[in-house]
């Protein structure tokens, strides 16, 4: 173990619960057997394309040399397609399908994911989009649509051009006097003629272009460095391939000029597709052979969709072919939500027969959603359609400001605060050079001529905070240099794929070996162990091997529309069930040594979480017609009530017979206060917020905190870093280091690790802490970077295992002190965890559908009402009488003092996460709040300082998932571009680590079509306003995010 502290103070975490026993004999582990589903790719991928150049007539929609038809040449009054001001309601079929309805125009969109193959600065993602009120035929028959190829191209109507885009949307260039082109709004692009006649349509931000020849036919489409996809075409038109950035080529099959087959580069069938006489798909079937059948009305609409476990999915018009209703599956049987449209509105009921009303401008853009409590949210828009001012339920505006050329320049939160952008790169005029936070500190960016990010500097420290290279022909990656002037270097194939990472020593190097498609095929850590990673056909994680002796480390199964049914591991299996829609219904967990353990959700019409079953009992869940929760019957009996405003900030928790809290807020939805009262009106506890800065300008960070020991002032750097708290000071270096913590002084190596605090600290070549020195301490880690046991000095121990192959379903710790052993063993839902059995003694969490703590009961039967802070941390328990059992106090990064007479029974602390002793688990990774770091590196290797909590900011941030921090006092309305610009992450996001949580850090550097189209899916939030009936859909994620 790291700390003597932790083994002895862990003993006692549970005060009176605390018994001691001999030790649980450990169960041997578990063999995995390997899933059947695995799926290699031949290794020979086809490079040799089919077509040619398009043809030189004018592009169409549903082009056919033969057709008589007149070319439609400009937009009609249909909002088709996915642009992010379209207001869109969305349904899930599937993994790969999804139904979105526009809720202005009742527009019906289905995208479809063919299939995916990882490239090289881009990927080649193919979809097929359904638009039913797209006019003419495509590639899969009336209103179907492919996402590159054919079905992507320019028309002219005049001198204005129109771009017909990928998801089937349309959107007008006009022509400028000077020869240029107006932007059309929402696409955020930029149209211009080159010499030859060809068009070019370069992304603002990405710098993606697509080439389009005079024709309007699209010829490719390339990433900033040059790495293109690119489509050849039949002599009819059609598309005959598709060529990655990698040279492998994607082929399709044509009946009857429709598409009946996609062909991936190796030679396997990725889609095919069925058609009825009348040239309407009826039958797309995947790569794994499964099947969705679909069905049409007699005005040719799309009726319904089959999913492959034979659940229906159906869709009603009016006779303007606006949807009316889409019924969908839930637990309880078939549901529906309906749309009715008015003059300019359009009303929405959700399956609870709850509406919401919705008004529009004239462009078809949201400006107001009136929830069935009758509170409105506002917005208006600018002609690019870009979020202008976005007014919540209270009347408080946060508003936008753009350059003249649609650049986000400034965004104004109600109370003041505010952050601007700067754009002074000519050669790159929407690419972001600077950035000003409210404090008036600035950070600035510089670029090659690709537009790649070559320096990320502070102004306020004169220091070039990261500096990159990258490699030629393919402009990825091939230095990053940190603020402390260490180096770390990217290898790559001849294809471009990345196959080595050589951090600074003494870290060992990151290998990538891939199958032909590009999929990760193993990772070898910096210690040298080997991950082998096994997909289906529809690329998902199956299994990860350990190389060496071919032992299954864990192994997964789906069912037909991507839900995890069943996960095995050395230390459980778990089986999960679903509905027909596909909300998870049961968790059941076995092994070779206890009960099996059975977990069980309900649901009402509209999806919300009703009820959660676990060991301790069940805790019910009542909402309001707009949705929110409004009570908590906990399996202790006691039913908690809860408030909110108009702008659905939850304002007061109740608790019968012992008092309430309530939570008050400033205009822009940052919490003020937090009082707790008993039920005779006797302030119990107090805590206020400020967010003013000395001389009364607002910020957007926490200036002070008010509690009954005083005030705590807060300072920060020119990098938003906390610098002081009340009488405690905090130094970093230019890597982000903390160097020093109140009268603690910190030393780093060129890895960035805590070296020595005192005492020499070690780690391995992964950059696992592994041990410290005088006395010594050892720390032991799995082959999947798990703590798995630890040993003192003096003969203590500790010993941890986990249902997953990361660490955020921990099963089991045991520790011995001074030859007593105690353990304690978890129960983790979908909400969290929820169940601590210490020596056999429970600890059972009623937790609300979002994870938050409400009330808790102890095994020797006390029962307590949780109050939490901002964050979530515990801050106090009060007993079912309306007295103050426990108070707990945090010092910045976490650590806790605990005072009050029961203080001792409740072990969830910072964050409401688990305390161990003076270390706390957080989801992926172990905590230390003494240093205020992790013990383990990123594992997603997004961060720029891998060890560093929350930006160095744990007052306003928070880590509570150990993957990435997140806004806690407000959120990324404000600061989101001041984090954006702060670090560049070589490596792209991660790829893969379904199964694995982020085991070995898999990842990629390319573009994603299909993110980018279920980008704009999701952008619902954004055109959508406030998701006002879109909550209701929200269901629990697949199991427990591993």
């Amino acid at each position: 173990m790291r700390h003597r502290s932790a083994l002895a103070v862990s003993a006692v975490t549970l005060g009176a619960l605390v018994v001691v026993v001999p030790h649980a004999a450990s169960a041997a582990p578990r063999t995995v057997a390997p899933p059947t589903t695995v799926w290699t790719p031949p290794s020979t991928v086809n490079k040799t394309p089919t077509g040619g150049e398009p043809p030189a007539a004018n592009w169409r929609p549903g082009y056919k040399p033969e057709s008589a038809a007149a070319a439609v040449s400009a937009c009609g009054a249909n909002e088709t397609g996915l642009l992010p001001q379209y207001p869109l309601e969305r349904f899930t079929i599937s993994d790969r399908v999804e139904a979105l309805v526009n809720t202005h125009d009742g527009n019906l969109t289905v995208t479809q994911r063919q299939l995916t193959v990882k490239g090289t600065g881009e990927n080649l993602s193919l979809s097929q989009v359904y638009n039913n009120q797209r006019p003419g035929s495509g590639s899969f028959g009336a209103g179907w649509t492919l996402s590159h190829g054919q079905d992507v191209g320019l028309t002219f109507n005049g001198t204005d051009v129109v771009l017909h885009g990928d998801s089937g949307y349309c959107a007008t260039f006009a022509h400028k006097p000077d020869g240029g082109y107006t932007p059309a709004p929402g696409v955020h692009a930029e149209l211009t003629k080159a010499p030859g006649g060809k068009y070019l349509l370069a992304f603002n931000g990405s710098n993606e272009t697509w080439t389009f020849s005079p024709a309007g036919w699209l010829i490719s489409e390339s990433d900033r460095n040059g790495n293109s996809v690119t489509p050849r075409y039949n002599t009819d038109g059609t598309t005959a391939s598709i060529t990655d950035t990698q040279g492998r080529v994607t082929t399709f099959g044509y009946a009857n000029g429709l598409v009946s087959a996609v062909t991936d580069p190796t030679g396997t069938a990725a889609a095919t597709y069925r058609y009825n006489n009348a040239s309407q798909l009826t039958d797309f079937t995947d790569r794994s052979g499964a099947s969705m059948h679909l069905t049409w009305t007699g005005t040719g609409d799309l009726a319904s969709i089959q999913d492959p476990n034979g659940t229906v999915y159906s869709f009603a018009y009016d006779a303007s072919h606006r949807v009316t209703e889409v019924k969908f599956p839930r637990q309880a049987g078939q549901v529906k939500t309906t749309f009715g449209y008015g003059s300019g509105q359009t009303t929405e009921t959700d399956p609870n027969a709850h509406s919401a009303t919705y008004k529009y401008d004239a462009q078809g853009r949201q400006t107001s959603a009136t929830d069935a409590l009758g509170h409105e949210q506002k917005a208006s828009w600018t002609a690019n359609g870009d979020v202008q001012i976005a007014t919540d339920g209270l009347n408080n505006n946060t508003t936008n400001s753009y350059d003249p050329l649609n650049n986000l320049i400034g965004t104004a939160l109600p109370t003041g605060a505010k952050t601007s952008v700067g754009y002074t790169d000519a050669a790159h005029p929407h690419l972001p050079t600077t950035v000003t936070d409210p404090a008036g500190d600035k950070l600035s960016r510089s670029y090659d001529n690709a537009g790649n990010v070559t320096k990320i500097h502070s102004d306020g420290l004169n220091a070039d905070l990261q500096t990159l290279t990258y490699t030629q022909p393919f402009g990825q990656v091939s230095t990053s240099v940190d603020g402390n002037g260490h180096v770390t270097r990217y290898d790559y194939d001849n294809a471009g794929n990345l196959t080595t990472v050589s951090p600074p020593t003494p870290l060992g190097a990151t290998r990538y070996t891939y199958d032909s498609l590009s999929r990760v095929a193993s990772v070898t850590d910096g210690r040298g162990i080997r991950l082998d990673y096994g997909y289906d056909k529809l690329d998902r994680v199956v299994s990860v091997t350990k190389h060496s002796d071919g032992v299954v480390l864990q192994a997964a199964a789906y069912d037909s529309n991507g839900s995890l049914t069943r996960r095995d591991t050395a230390t459980a299996a778990h089986v999960f069930g679903y509905d027909t829609g596909g909300q998870l219904l049961s968790d059941t967990r076995s092994d070779d040594a206890s009960p099996d353990e059975h977990l069980a959700y309900g649901y009402d019409l509209a999806g919300n979480l009703t009820s959660a079953t676990d060991p301790g009992g069940q805790t019910v869940y009542g909402y309001d017609a707009a949705n929110r929760l409004t009570s908590l019957t906990d399996p202790f009996g006691q039913n908690t009530s809860l408030g909110y405003d108009n702008a659905d900030r939850r304002t007061s928790i109740t608790w019968p017979g012992a008092g309430s809290q309530t939570n008050g807020y400033d205009n822009s939805g940052r919490q003020t206060s937090l009082i707790v009262k008993n039920t005779a009106g006797t302030q119990l506890l107090q805590t206020s917020y400020s967010y003013t800065r000395p001389g009364g300008v607002d910020s957007d960070q926490m200036q002070s905190k008010t509690d009954a020991t005083g005030t705590t002032s807060y300072a920060y750097d020119t990098l938003q870093q906390l610098k002081t708290a009340g009488a405690n000071s905090f130094a970093y270096d230019n890597a982000g280091n903390m160097t020093k913590l109140g009268a603690a002084s910190f030393t780093y190596n060129a890895a960035d690790q805590l070296v020595n605090d005192g005492r020499t600290r070690t780690y391995d070549t992964a950059g696992n802490l592994t041990g410290a020195t005088n006395p010594t301490e050892t720390n032991n880690y799995s082959d999947t970077g798990q703590l798995v046991s630890g040993n003192d000095a003096a003969g203590n121990t500790f010993t941890a295992t986990y249902d997953t192959l990361d660490q955020t379903q921990p099963r089991q710790l045991a520790y011995t002190t001074n030859g007593a052993t105690t353990t304690d063993r978890f129960t983790t839902t979908a909400l969290g965890l929820t169940q601590a059995v210490h020596n056999g003694t429970r600890t059972s969490l009623a937790r609300d559908p979002k994870g938050s703590i409400v009330t808790e009961k102890t095994g020797a039967g006390a029962r307590y009402n949780v109050v939490t802070d901002y964050q979530g941390s515990v801050v106090a328990l009060i007993s079912t009488t309306g007295t103050v059992a426990a108070t707990y106090r945090y010092d910045p990064y976490g650590g806790s003092t605990a005072t009050g007479p029961n203080a001792a029974d409740n072990p969830f602390h910072y964050l409401g996460h688990y305390q161990y002793g003076v270390d706390m688990l957080l989801g992926y990774r172990w905590y230390f709040p003494g240093w205020g770091r992790f013990l383990t590196p990123d594992p997603t290797g997004q961060e720029t300082n891998h060890y560093a909590y929350a930006h160095n900011d744990p007052i306003n941030h928070s880590d509570p998932n150990g993957d990435s921090w997140k806004g806690t006092v407000l959120g990324g309305l404000i600061g989101v571009t001041v984090g954006a610009i702060l670090s560049v992450s070589p490596v792209g996001p991660i790829a893969g680590g379904v199964i694995g949580g982020c085991v070995g850090g898999l990842a990629s550097a390319s573009i994603d079509r299909q993110n980018l189209l279920e980008g704009c899916g999701k952008g619902a939030a954004t055109g959508l306003i406030g998701g006002v009936i879109g909550k209701f859909a929200t269901k629990l994620g697949s199991p427990y995010n591993s």
